[in-house]
């Protein structure tokens, strides 16, 4: 089975002031297959780079404040075992042609009411699901995102959970 990781998770985890990073780091350091899309990868650039200075602190060597956002995201793949899933195809909709995982979030955002973010990971996680992936588990500190995990695990069938 495979749980797909939001990235409030890898970045509890890096941040030993979080006050979740040794919950997170323990998760994440456990045998089992965990995926992150190229959304992940945007929100850690956005985070790290937002967060330079706190985060650099804690590091024993200096890195350029443009590199630290791809050290750090590349770091926690290779660390965590976290498998990088693009699957982004095209489906039409009365739009034209958009992501899939686009589509699916039209279809979760009345439903779950959340923000962009939020409703793009879940709805890149279901697709995956959707097509081949053994994805059956979504791993989340969000707070508005586990206030609706009964909802999104009958839409989807994805249980939500915080490590």
């Amino acid at each position: 089975m495979v749980v797909y990781v939001d990235t409030s998770v890898i970045m509890a985890a890096i941040d030993r002031g979080d006050s979740k990073s040794q919950a997170a780091d323990r998760f994440l350091l456990r045998d089992g297959e965990k995926a992150i899309s190229p959304l992940v990868l945007v929100e850690i650039f956005s985070v790290v780079s937002r967060n330079y200075d706190r985060l650099i602190s804690g590091l024993d060597m200096e890195i350029d404040e443009r590199d630290l956002p791809a050290v750090i995201a590349r770091l926690s793949m290779r660390k965590y075992g976290l498998n990088l899933a693009c699957p982004f195809e095209k489906e039409l909709t009365i739009f034209g042609e958009v992501p899939a995982e686009v589509k699916l979030a039209f279809m979760l955002s009345n439903e779950l009411k959340l923000r962009t973010p939020d409703l793009l990971h879940l709805s890149i996680a279901w697709y995956m699901k959707l097509n081949g992936y053994s994805l059956d588990r979504f791993a989340t500190f969000d707070s508005e995102i586990l206030k609706k995990a009964e909802k999104v695990e009958r839409l989807t069938g994805i249980q939500v959970f915080e490590p």
